[in-house]
């Protein structure tokens, strides 16, 4: 029940599929811009930790979007 009722409210935005889609994008796109920032940055403990938090923003992401998938899953 729960399960039809957030498909219902996902379909003005295009339905689950394409607001997934755009999360997953939005995550990758996060996580582009931390490991560019640790890039450029040339302090190293400020690199390691932009770094880090990159993996962690795209694991935390994954896990997110994997429940989000598993759920709305038909």
């Amino acid at each position: 029940m729960i399960r039809v009722a957030a498909k219902a409210a996902l379909v003005p935005w295009g339905g689950s599929l394409a607001v997934l889609d755009r999360y997953e994008a939005g995550i990758r796109m996060a996580t582009n811009l931390q490991l560019n920032f640790a890039k450029t940055v040339r302090v190293e403990p400020i690199r390691t930790l932009a770094s880090t938090l990159a993996g962690a923003t795209r694991d935390v992401g994954a896990a997110q979007l994997s429940v989000a998938r598993w759920f709305l899953d038909d």
